[in-house]
């Protein structure tokens, strides 16, 4: 008698469907944006979206993979320039040497700027969409990587207020001059005031309000290319304030006063400003 056979189950023939790629994507706080933003930017993409464009000494560059030759272009654009940039920001700031290096940098989709997690965050992305000038995207790596430094040297520059949010923009736009969009400019907002408000004995605690950093900006371009204080000069004798910096400076407590009359006796107060950059020293 033949043995009877249990009988396997019948196979499926559906196939298991793939699972959703998770999106993995951080969320920056501390940002170099455009006028009309305000708050947080999309950070930091996970790496199987990424493709890796290369590494030096101090920096790691990768790129949205779906960018394709235009991300490409965009981190080698970068890694060009990214240790001379470094080198002319660590001799500003003393020396000094940040910590958590290499900087972890990606060019993202984005058309609003730049961001990294924290003032002493070195993950920064860097919005490949901002502006077709590939110096002003070099820029904005700076503007990040600068307020490291800052992070790192104290003083007072706080990166997430208008003082330090000021140092970021003009150590960027000395070392690309010209470079910034219209919607990146912010002394024309704070000149077209009235009345102005003094962001100078006060700071502001945030750094998206283009109020504060155009005064920010004015002033520090004013300390640096109307009273020739070098930069380094200008970081070391950083404070809370910008009026305490003008003071470390120069021994005056008069920085207000003296800096707005002669803002004031170049740029009345009452009127709409376009001024195409942010630094019209000197005057």
């Amino acid at each position: 008698m033949a043995k009877s056979r249990a009988k396997s189950a019948p196979k499926s023939k559906s196939k298991a469907r793939p699972r959703a790629p998770i999106k993995t994507r951080t969320v920056h706080s501390r940002v170099t944006a455009l006028r009309a933003h305000a708050g947080p930017l999309l950070g930091m993409h996970g790496s199987s979206k990424l493709t890796h464009a290369g590494t030096t000494t101090h920096f790691d560059v990768s790129y949205l993979t779906r960018l394709g030759k235009q991300g490409a272009s965009l981190a080698q654009a970068i890694l060009q320039n990214c240790e001379r940039d470094y080198t002319t920001l660590q001799q500003e700031f003393g020396g000094l040497t940040p910590q958590r290096l290499p900087f972890v940098v990606q060019v993202t989709a984005d058309n609003t700027g730049a961001s990294h997690s924290s003032c002493m965050g070195t993950d920064i992305a860097v919005g490949g969409k901002s502006s077709a000038n590939l110096d002003f995207i070099r820029s904005l790596l700076v503007a990040e990587a600068d307020e490291v430094f800052m992070a790192n040297f104290a003083h007072g520059w706080d990166c997430g207020a208008s003082n330090g949010e000021g140092l970021s923009r003009v150590l960027a736009n000395d070392i690309y001059k010209g470079v910034e969009p219209v919607n990146f400019v912010s002394s024309d907002v704070w000149l077209s005031l009235n009345p102005r408000p003094n962001f100078v004995d006060q700071t502001e605690p945030t750094d998206t309000d283009y109020n504060s950093i155009g005064c920010s900006v004015l002033f520090l371009n004013w300390l640096r290319f109307q009273l020739n204080r070098t930069w380094a000069d200008i970081i070391a004798a950083g404070t809370g304030t910008l009026a305490g910096t003008y003071k470390n400076l120069t021994g005056k407590s008069t920085a207000w006063s003296d800096f707005n009359t002669l803002i004031n006796a170049h740029f009345p107060v009452g009127k709409k400003y376009k001024t195409g950059n942010d630094n019209p020293f000197p005057l």
